[in-house]
């Protein structure tokens, strides 16, 4: 994607626009800055806006591997974050004390967590790094990084491809038993039917002897 900020110069309590990258999850500001770009500066309609929003936005969640509300619920949250951003837009030119405090506590939550979080996350998830590393992102600033997510991840892919492994040996193993024990089972049957043949064979074919002649 062409670099927002080379599409606009200055954005209302923005500034300049900006891609959502890095190692956290995404912020209020990035979020807010991808969906102006959107709307804005590729002049999507507001839901199609909020749909490519999401789409970016939970590539940084599922890399984590944190489980996430449904899409719908996501892409609703951009939408209202955006309409609470016009709001404060439509009055900017009245100065009064109420506008301005409003524009700072706006500007003020920025680098807080754009939180997109399933309800029960903090039980779902099942490694206690990324639950960690969760709630420290949803810390003011959004303490942490997705590095430490990455080792883990990787860790855990290992693992799990290490029981596959298992699973299919033991598998293998027993699939090896079970053509040894019908093998044996047909050596046997062969053995026995060619005993009762060759038995069979020696009564009918035998001869009896002829009597004595008497002189």
């Amino acid at each position: 994607m062409a670099s927002p900020s080379t599409k606009r110069q200055q954005v209302f309590l923005l500034g300049s626009l900006s891609d959502i990258t890095g190692s956290k999850l995404p912020s209020i500001y990035q979020v807010l800055g991808f969906f102006l770009h959107q709307h804005l500066d590729l002049k999507k309609p507001k839901r199609e806006a909020s749909a490519s929003t999401i789409d970016k936005l939970l590539t940084f969640w599922e890399r984590a591997d944190i489980p996430t509300r449904e899409r719908q619920h996501c892409q609703t949250k951009v939408e209202k974050l955006f309409e609470e951003w016009r709001l404060l837009k439509k009055n900017e030119k009245r100065r009064s004390g109420t506008q301005v405090a409003n524009e700072e506590n706006f500007k003020e939550s920025f680098d807080d967590l754009f939180d997109v979080a399933h309800a029960d996350a903090l039980t779902l998830i099942t490694i206690s790094e990324d639950r960690e590393f969760l709630l420290a992102q949803r810390e003011k600033g959004r303490r942490g990084t997705m590095a430490g997510i990455d080792v883990t991840l990787d860790n855990k892919n290992k693992r799990k491809a290490q029981r596959m492994l298992k699973v299919a040996a033991k598998k293998q193993h027993e699939v090896q038993e079970q053509q040894a024990r019908s093998s044996t089972v047909t050596l046997a049957s062969s053995s026995s039917s060619a005993d009762e043949s060759t038995g069979g064979e020696g009564v009918t074919g035998a001869k009896t002897p002829p009597p004595p002649k008497r002189g």
